[in-house]
């Protein structure tokens, strides 16, 4: 006779929370092992039983849980019986080895967000009622007006295929959305990528991948007054001059012409990070 698993019992639990904005799923199952005879050593229960769930191996029937640990204690009557209790988890590691049950589908899993704010630093070139800032003569502070606000910010996890490429998870960092998405304007959500990484995760071959998205109302293209020592008249540049001839920092229409005098200057806009789709990649 070997040692052998009896059977697993009614009794068991499993819990579900978020940690670290994932979904974290625990299970405990229970089990009797029949030892070959009472002078089996503790050792030899966990080395020599076959089926008893071996950690970081084992994955659950529902192929959800990994294996963490597993616990047996010898029935005070009977020498020749032991009680087992096993620890199953799905909190993600790395690496994790195991077998590719199937069971659920994790890469289209809804992300958990965490909310965070922190604080923007920026340079005003309008004020809140879409006014260009700068001085009753019409021409901008030399200094410029700093604003320092709170943006929130969103992190999350996300389970994805293997089959994402390091390629791919670099061409989504630092972007914006092209498109309004979860209803918020094109252009004012930021996108980088925290950390990504390919392991074996929820029972099978995926990469985990998290993420940041930090919302601007005001959107992620630089505002600048459109300002010059120099203009341009009939297709030359010519120096901006004041009433005495002295060289002077002047607004511009948007187009290199003097604005007229009182007048501010226009505003220019430049995209500073790339436009794509958050809708093809990011779950909602």
């Amino acid at each position: 006779m070997v040692n052998v698993v009896r059977g697993y019992k009614r009794e068991g639990d499993i819990k579900i929370k978020s940690s670290g904005g994932m979904p974290l799923i625990e299970e405990i199952y229970t089990f009797l092992v029949d030892a070959e005879n009472k002078d089996v050593s503790r050792f030899e229960i966990f080395n020599s039983t076959p089926a008893i769930p071996v950690p970081t191996v084992t994955v659950s029937s529902y192929g959800l849980t990994v294996c963490k640990d597993v616990s047996l204690t010898r029935d005070t009557a009977i020498a020749t019986l032991w009680h087992g209790t096993a620890n199953f988890s799905s909190a993600v590691e790395e690496n994790q080895e195991g077998s590719e049950k199937a069971g659920g589908n994790p890469e289209a899993w809804v992300p958990v967000y965490e909310t965070k704010f922190e604080r923007l630093q920026e340079i005003l070139a309008k004020d809140t009622k879409d006014i260009a800032i700068a001085n009753s003569a019409g021409q901008p502070f030399e200094s410029g007006i700093i604003r320092a606000r709170f943006i929130p910010v969103w992190e999350f996890f996300q389970i994805e295929s293997a089959s994402v490429t390091d390629e791919q998870i670099v061409d989504r960092n630092e972007t914006v959305n092209s498109a309004p998405f979860k209803g918020k304007a094109a252009k004012t959500l930021l996108c980088t990528i925290l950390s990504s990484a390919l392991g074996f995760y929820y029972g099978s071959p995926r990469r985990l991948t998290q993420y940041s998205i930090k919302y601007n109302k005001t959107d992620w293209r630089l505002k600048r007054a459109d300002v010059g020592t120099v203009y341009v008249d009939g297709g030359e540049h010519k120096p901006y001059l004041d009433a005495e001839g002295n060289v002077m920092l002047g607004g511009l229409d948007g187009s290199g012409a003097k604005v007229p005098v009182g007048d501010p200057p226009e505003i220019l806009i430049f995209d500073q990070f790339v436009a794509i789709n958050f809708s093809t990649f990011l779950r909602t």
